[in-house]
């Protein structure tokens, strides 16, 4: 379908894994296509006739602009859904929001409410304050590293966990020895990597926190969507059934089965309504095995890369964006509660390292339905059948490679 016969046209900035899922998710609810712009072509949004990708290697704060300056002018008085994908165009688009909004429909927070919940300093505040379960931590800035004492009489027992709060300055730099998170192991440790994250350009906040110990089993995400008034509508649980286990890539998901939680359901619930939260979140979510608790690690103010897991459950995410703010619709409150096996690399893979205590949870997931997010019926050409070839052939070795780096305790 042309973009000039929808009734809307979803814009999507990015072009990997989460692109795709967006754009699939609406084509299966609304049958339109959605435009990508990205930096850079990838093999996730390749050889496809559901999305249009435009790319340009300077897609900046002024670049951006200008670019989707460009995409409003090319469709007047069109409805165009603006769905940033990755850290730094989420936070490009809340910086330009108030020019954008004159063009683009914006399901995302504001500015204010962003940096509460993106800083993961600011964040363990704010959870604090309503009562809601998150890891005991500590909070270090730059100064504070250069103490001899760092890392003692700490609150919780070694191993630890360190982390930096800034997540958009962070993953913009490259150092010798950079990882996502550091497990360290005593305070002569804490201060040598702080010192290290220091010297590579980093000037934000540091968090020294507890570790949860533990495998996949402990590991669960969740996708959620509040309407345009600040109600939560929509709450999708999953359990990580195979995780990422680079240091550097930590965070990302090679499989997870979604699962019914309505204590955590209602706790996401109870925080973003809250906040009076608007739009997309995605949730990092460790259950701690001492106190038989979930708590809360981080809040993405956008969908989650490996969500359309819940569209795969029944229950489609992005069409909740479109039913509040293009259709104007009331949407019920939705929990998705059956289990799916969604899937990001080769079952054979996923057979072979899911840890023994999720599999019969796997067996239950791929009962109901298994579903990879690039493998489209209605989205499949020779070109695109070879490109999620590759891709399955890419994160099966990738899975492989990686498992020297598993931790299980």
């Amino acid at each position: 379908m042309p973009f000039a016969d929808q009734d809307f046209i979803p814009v999507v900035l990015g072009t990997g894994l989460n692109a795709y899922g967006i754009a699939r998710s609406l084509h299966e609810a609304f049958g339109v296509r959605t435009l990508a712009l990205g930096r850079f072509p990838l093999p996730e949004t390749s050889h496809s006739a559901i999305i249009e990708v435009r790319t340009s290697p300077k897609l900046d704060d002024e670049h951006l602009v200008a670019a989707l300056t460009e995409v409003a002018a090319q469709y007047p008085g069109k409805k165009l859904l603006l769905l940033p994908t990755i850290e730094a165009y989420t936070n490009a688009v809340i910086r330009h929001r108030v020019e954008l909004e004159r063009s683009f429909i914006i399901p995302v927070v504001d500015s204010q409410l962003a940096q509460e919940l993106v800083n993961k300093a600011e964040f363990y505040q704010t959870c604090a304050r309503l009562g809601i379960d998150h890891p005991r931590s500590v909070i270090i800035d730059e100064s504070g590293a250069q103490d001899a004492h760092l890392g003692e009489n700490l609150p919780f027992t070694y191993p630890v966990i360190l982390k930096p709060s800034d997540t958009e300055l962070y993953p913009s730099l490259k150092f010798e020895g950079q990882k996502k998170i550091y497990l360290v192991s005593s305070p002569a440790e804490v201060r040598q990597t702080a010192q290290l994250i220091y010297a590579g350009g980093y000037t934000g906040d540091l968090i020294l926190q507890e570790y949860l110990a533990g495998d996949e089993r402990v590991m669960r995400v969740a996708n959620t969507y509040s309407d345009h008034r600040g109600n939560t509508r929509f709450v999708s649980i999953a359990q990580i059934v195979l995780g990422e286990h680079n240091p550097k890539l930590v965070g990302n998901m090679n499989a997870v089965v979604t699962i019914d939680e309505p204590e955590l359901a209602a706790t996401l619930t109870r925080l973003l309504d809250s906040l009076g939260y608007v739009g997309a979140a995605n949730f990092d979510i460790m259950f701690d095995r001492a106190t038989q608790s979930n708590k809360l690690l981080e809040l993405n103010v956008r969908q989650g890369a490996a969500s359309y897991y819940a569209t795969a459950s029944g229950h489609n995410l992005p069409a909740q964006y479109v039913r509040d703010l293009i259709y104007g619709e009331e949407l019920p409150y939705t929990v998705t509660t059956t289990p799916v096996l969604w899937r990001n690399a080769p079952l054979s893979v996923i057979r072979r390292f899911v840890p023994t205590p999720l599999r019969g949870l796997v067996k239950t997931g791929r009962r109901n339905r298994t579903a990879h997010t690039l493998w489209y019926r209605k989205d499949l050409n020779p070109k695109r059948i070879i490109a999620n070839l590759k891709h399955e052939l890419r994160t099966g070795r990738n899975v492989i490679a990686n498992e020297k780096f598993r931790i299980n305790k």
